[in-house]
């Protein structure tokens, strides 16, 4: 069964994100940087218009596609975090030197590509919560930007909020 390598598509930036994805990401590496043979749309003969690279052991692909298209709100790539240490290290990372926060521990990064960062806790709090639990969960959320851990778990439990 071939494997799902998501590509993501860049306006001549595609080296220097997958540069700057795998300095953020541990156990991640750039397998090829493949150039082009040719003048293309979004480039000329010689120019990389591929870098193959992988994620933590997850294969991506960066393509220079050319202005023709942009990240929007429908796609985001979803970063289960197994700790609020964790989250906190790729928050600040993946918002570095231009990107912007948004609801619900969603960010767009200086690329404009949105990235959920999710602690794991918290998605196994989802998967066994009662209703009531739930809906304090989600109300919790909700209210959040950057998800914060320990006032998930305080709202599941159903204890009022830190001061």
């Amino acid at each position: 069964m071939p494997r799902i390598r998501p590509c993501l598509w860049f306006d001549g930036q595609a080296e220097e994100a997958a540069e700057f994805y795998v300095s953020v990401f541990p156990n991640s590496e750039i397998t090829a940087r493949n150039t082009s043979a040719m003048d293309w749309p979004g480039g000329r003969a010689g120019d990389v218009i591929l870098v193959e690279f992988s994620l933590d052991g997850q294969e991506m692909q960066a393509l220079n596609g050319g202005p023709y298209a942009t990240f929007n709100e429908s796609v985001s790539l979803s970063v289960p975090c197994p700790d609020q240490a964790g989250l906190d290290r790729l928050w600040a990372a993946l918002l570095a030197d231009g990107g912007e926060e948004m609801q619900c521990g969603w960010l767009k990064d200086r690329y404009g590509l949105r990235w959920q960062l999710v602690p794991e806790p918290f998605e196994a709090m989802l998967r066994e919560a009662d209703e009531d639990q739930s809906k304090r969960l989600m109300a919790a959320m909700m209210e959040m930007v950057k998800l914060d851990l320990a006032a998930l778990e305080r709202a599941c439990r159903g204890d009022p909020p830190a001061r």
